[in-house]
């Protein structure tokens, strides 16, 4: 028997140099594999304390076992106590010899490091006298909780401790063992940690268990946010996005009017919609020229402006607001009737008049207005007639200047 353990020992030790793997919370029995645990016994067997059994050593054992699913194994255990004793017979060692046939249940469990099981079964066993043929025969069940912890892919510790119930004596005696199990066969390679999203970081540590594949994470398991912008960079449309910027859903900075420029670019907040804007978000403007005609009668011989005409004059200072950088050339005629040289005069002095309503009453700035008289140079009408002689005796201007139209 001792050599028997002494090798078995030996061969487990060169497995388990042999793994080179890290060590697994499943290296114990699973389905379809055999494994032998060599260890230490430790038993009192029933009726020695009768016989004058008074010291039970530690004995050997080997338990030999064969997993038929992941959670059942069956095992056979071999095992030899020495036990002194001394009554009226003499005094001596005798031999308790131990055959059981056990199933072992394998419990589920998360722990790396622990994998509890509980075992029971039945058999014999044998107390050889010394120096004696005759040997006592016990019929033995036992049941009890023990536990696998791995040391390499080929090797666990095993220990257990169990109740066993005899049929030489009442009650319930204890029994242990401890011992190294060793996996015969191929070893299955170390399960890779659960990640349910496939992000290559373990569930066990992962802050966000749900990414969607084909993401970058952190070490945490998260989407990356490269800009930082509260978007992760698998949805951010805009993936630059400056610190601090406020953005929408898809990770843009938001554009409240519409116009394609971003608000913190926007210097032009309130474009209406499908208008045309510059980088700044402000409306593209081009210039158009603008121009208005004026024309106002006189009486004869008179540069009075008639109030008849306030209408038209006052088209023209409307004009002139509406358009700050507009001009206007103020022009004087008169008919034929007269000396030329009077009619120049006459002419100056119309222009003068309407000049000066536009600066004193309309409050126009000098600067935009200009006046010169043409006397009788100039008709638009027959000096032969009454009414064309009344048609010459005007002031006209034209009013022009530039606009902006937005586009």
């Amino acid at each position: 028997m001792k050599s028997l353990l002494l090798a078995a020992c030996l061969s487990l030790y060169m497995g388990s140099a042999i793994a080179a793997e890290d060590n697994r919370s499943d290296n114990n029995p699973r389905k379809g594999q055999f494994y032998v645990s060599p260890g230490i016994v430790v038993y009192e067997g029933p009726g020695t304390r009768r016989l004058g059994y008074d010291d039970h050593e530690a004995g050997l054992g080997l338990i030999l076992g064969y997993s038929f699913s992941d959670h059942w194994s069956v095992e056979v255990l071999g095992g030899r106590v020495e036990s002194d004793f001394s009554n009226g017979f003499g005094s001596g060692e005798d031999n308790i010899d131990i055959r059981w046939l056990n199933l072992l249940y394998k419990f589920k469990t998360s722990s790396e490091v622990w994998q509890p099981f509980i075992v029971g079964g039945g058999g014999r066993g044998k107390l050889r006298f010394d120096g004696v043929r005759a040997n006592a025969i016990d019929n033995q069940y036992n049941l009890g909780l023990g536990v696998f912890h791995p040391l390499s892919p080929r090797m666990s510790i095993r220990a257990d401790i169990r109740a066993v119930s005899s049929s030489q004596e009442a009650g319930l005696k204890p029994f242990a063992f401890i011992g190294l199990t060793g996996f015969l066969g191929d070893v299955a390679p170390p399960a890779p940690p659960a990640d349910s999203d496939g992000d290559g970081v373990p569930n066990e540590i992962d802050q966000c268990p749900t990414t969607p594949a084909g993401r970058v994470v952190d070490a945490s398991g998260c989407e990356l946010d490269g800009d930082g912008d509260g978007v992760v960079d698998g949805d951010d449309r805009c993936p630059e996005t400056p610190q601090g910027v406020a953005v929408d859903a898809t990770g843009c900075a938001l554009d409240s009017d519409g116009d394609g420029v971003p608000d913190y670019k926007d210097e032009c907040p309130g474009s209406e919609k499908g208008a045309k804007v510059d980088a700044k978000g402000c409306y593209i403007e081009l210039e158009e020229e603008v121009t208005i005609d004026m024309s106002i009668e006189f009486d004869t011989n008179k540069a009075i402006i008639r109030a008849d005409h306030d209408a038209e004059l006052g088209r023209a200072v409307k004009f002139l607001r509406e358009y700050p950088t507009a001009h206007a050339v103020i022009e004087g005629h008169t008919d034929s009737d007269g000396a030329a040289s009077y009619n120049q005069a006459l002419s100056e002095q119309r222009a003068k008049a309407v000049y000066e309503y536009l600066i004193n009453e309309a409050n126009i700035a000098q600067s935009r207005l200009a006046w010169a008289g043409f006397g009788e140079t100039r008709p638009i009408a027959s000096n032969d007639s009454a009414a064309g002689k009344q048609e010459n005796r005007r002031v006209t201007a034209v009013v022009s200047g530039t606009h902006k139209v937005r586009q």
